[in-house]
């Protein structure tokens, strides 16, 4: 179980790295429990996201049953929480940055937090059309090029790597992050 002095330090090295201060990198527990324990971050996020969900079910006309689609998108949601890290345990040793890997892990989960408070509610705002037209643009624009940003820059300051190897992490988490998106959507059409 995490404490809640590993929580608060954690927050606070996200909060930082999302500032982008690459000293909110020391602020993690960056062993295999910090690793482990990071993924609380999931749960915390889950409740907005879960409205998230529900707004687009209300909202859009999708295609399938409510039981197919929140199980569906439960699935999609847990396997962007394992796909990532599972693929850069074997990057980080092509990387030879395997004993970065906790580091990076721990913060990018950590960071996750700070970045979906900033970017679901404009994914909120967009399905329940609050944004439209320019604005919808301009907070889309923003939320996506911010998140990337931020992704860079802990892959970059926690991995100890190039700003090239750094954009080739996170090319991989959008591909994956697209692959899942995709599956997703086939299987809720289908």
């Amino acid at each position: 179980m995490i404490s809640g002095r590993e929580a608060a330090l954690a927050v606070s090295g996200a909060v930082r790295l999302a500032r982008f201060d690459a000293k909110g990198a020391y602020f993690f527990n960056a062993t295999v429990q910090g690793f482990w324990n990071s993924f609380w971050v999931a749960a915390v996020i889950a409740p907005v996201h879960i409205l998230y969900i529900a707004l687009i079910w209300q909202n859009e006309d999708i295609p399938t049953t409510a039981l197919r689609f929140f199980s569906i998108e439960t699935i999609m949601y847990v396997m962007n929480w394992v796909a990532f890290p599972l693929a850069m345990v074997t990057v980080s040793k092509w990387l030879d940055r395997r004993d970065r890997f906790l580091t990076f892990g721990t913060a990018n989960n950590w960071t996750d937090l700070v970045v979906s408070a900033l970017v679901l509610p404009v994914q909120i705002a967009i399905t329940t059309d609050l944004l439209t037209g320019t604005a919808l643009s301009f907070a889309l624009a923003v939320a996506i090029v911010y998140s990337l940003g931020v992704s860079w820059f802990v892959s970059r300051h926690t991995l100890n790597i190039s700003g090239l190897a750094a954009s080739g992490v996170i090319a991989l988490a959008v591909f994956i992050n697209f692959i899942i998106r995709y599956w997703g959507a086939v299987l809720i059409a289908g």
